[in-house]
């Protein structure tokens, strides 16, 4: 334990204490972990529903106050978004800061915030978050990267204080607007490129980064085992065996019980997700909760209205698990894809699955070529699939399949060169 790190206690409530309740305090402590918090101690109370004055019961808070006294905890962490009141009531008795996991997740994506828009979009949504929780702290308006937790003067100035941090949020929200006019045309180039577009989501910790690296053979990527260490869509052009090529976005990673001051927020930043062709939902298969990161993936999905968008179950990591266990849940989830991005492993199943979606979407033009048309539209193979049919006094009967805007491309610069007999069909 070094004396840069907190000491940190974890709290939850539950009905049930089962394996979801452990998973999520684990989860929970790798937040913390991330954010700079060493847990010494993690406690969960069974009880119907929290207290709503203190999230627990006096008992189990007089317990907590007497561990956190001995121990010298410097921040208590709860499991779920505790309310304004509860905040209050609870650092009035501890005499810590106390913390809830949207908190956690808040601050751990201002850190890992490095493009202006990132810093925007986490800046609002910590505002929005704060907002009701205002008593007169004014820490955000001198300085709105301050940590949660910090306190200040100034009750009397209450009303001041909410007037301008609305007035920030409103600000805020403009130059997300702005952000979003040139992302959507940014995005409009893109579209209009005629490349197929693949979007990397997941739950956070999966393996993306480290997939897109490996999909694009480019260094330059991040990739880090911290949790959100992408905030920003990152796209590459990717290269299939086959000669086609498409672009492959990173995501920023989801997680359960995101916070929808979060989703809000990054609502732009997740809108890239709508506008692909396919998703590969990434999973980590070494993690024994790995169905309920799926079922986690899904729910965000559903929430940026992107659950009816083809996917691609792609279960990673696969080296990370023996064999055995690999080929159990091969036969579960017979039509996923297992890889190892790490040491791209899997990778020619992945391909071919990503030939067949890619078919699935193409145009198909029937038509007659002769042998100097294929140097018009030489730039364009990269986009296309070419099939001989047959050959006849010079030219080629083909089959050209692709995005209908580049099968369109390569139609009207054929039919200006020549007349052809042709025809399209889905």
């Amino acid at each position: 334990m070094t004396k840069f790190r907190k000491k940190g206690l974890i709290i939850a409530v539950a009905h049930d204490i089962n394996l979801k309740t452990n998973e999520s305090l684990e989860e929970l402590e790798l937040l913390c972990k991330t954010l700079g918090i060493d847990v010494l101690e993690k406690v969960v109370q069974r009880r119907e529903k929290p207290d709503p004055a203190t999230y627990i019961g006096s008992g189990k808070l007089e317990k907590i106050k007497k561990f956190c006294d001995e121990n010298q905890i410097d921040v208590v962490v709860f499991d779920d978004e505790i309310t304004p009141v509860q905040q209050r009531n609870l650092e009035s008795i501890l005499k810590v800061p106390v913390l809830d996991r949207t908190q956690v997740i808040l601050e751990i994506f201002s850190k890992h915030a490095t493009t202006y828009e990132g810093k925007i979009q986490v800046e609002m949504a910590k505002l929005v978050y704060e907002l009701p929780r205002l008593r007169g702290k004014g820490f955000y308006l001198s300085n709105p990267g301050a940590g949660i937790g910090t306190r200040g003067p100034g009750e009397t100035a209450l009303e001041l204080d909410r007037r301008k941090l609305k007035q920030r949020i409103t600000a805020l929200r403009k130059e997300l607007n702005k952000l979003k006019i040139n992302r959507e045309n940014t995005r409009r180039a893109r579209l209009s490129s005629g490349y197929y577009l693949v979007s990397i989501v997941g739950y956070t910790n999966a393996g993306k980064s480290t997939l897109l690296s490996a999909l694009s053979k480019e260094g330059d990527i991040l990739v880090s085992d911290k949790l959100f260490s992408t905030l920003n869509p990152t796209i590459r052009k990717v290269k299939l065996p086959s000669g086609r090529c498409c672009l492959v976005g990173d995501t920023v990673g989801f997680i359960s019980k995101l916070p929808h001051t979060l989703v809000e927020a990054f609502h732009s930043t997740l809108e890239e997700i709508l506008y692909s062709d396919l998703l590969l939902l990434v999973v980590d298969i070494s993690d024994p909760f790995y169905k309920d990161k799926i079922a986690a993936s899904y729910d965000v999905l559903q929430e940026i209205g992107a659950y009816e968008k083809p996917k691609m179950l792609v279960f990673n990591k696969i080296d990370a698990l023996p064999e055995d266990k690999v080929e159990l849940i091969r036969y579960e989830y017979p039509e996923a894809v297992y890889i190892s991005a790490k040491h791209r492993i899997g990778f020619d199943d992945l391909f071919l699955k990503l030939e067949s979606y890619f078919k699935s979407f193409d145009v198909h033009l029937n038509i007659k070529m002769a042998h100097s048309d294929y140097g018009l539209v030489s730039k364009y193979f990269e986009y296309v699939r070419i099939e001989e049919l047959s050959s006849s006094d010079g030219y080629d009967f083909v089959q050209i399949s692709g995005p209908e805007s580049i099968v369109l491309k390569i139609k009207n610069i054929l039919d200006s060169r020549t007349e052809n007999n042709c025809f399209k069909e889905r």
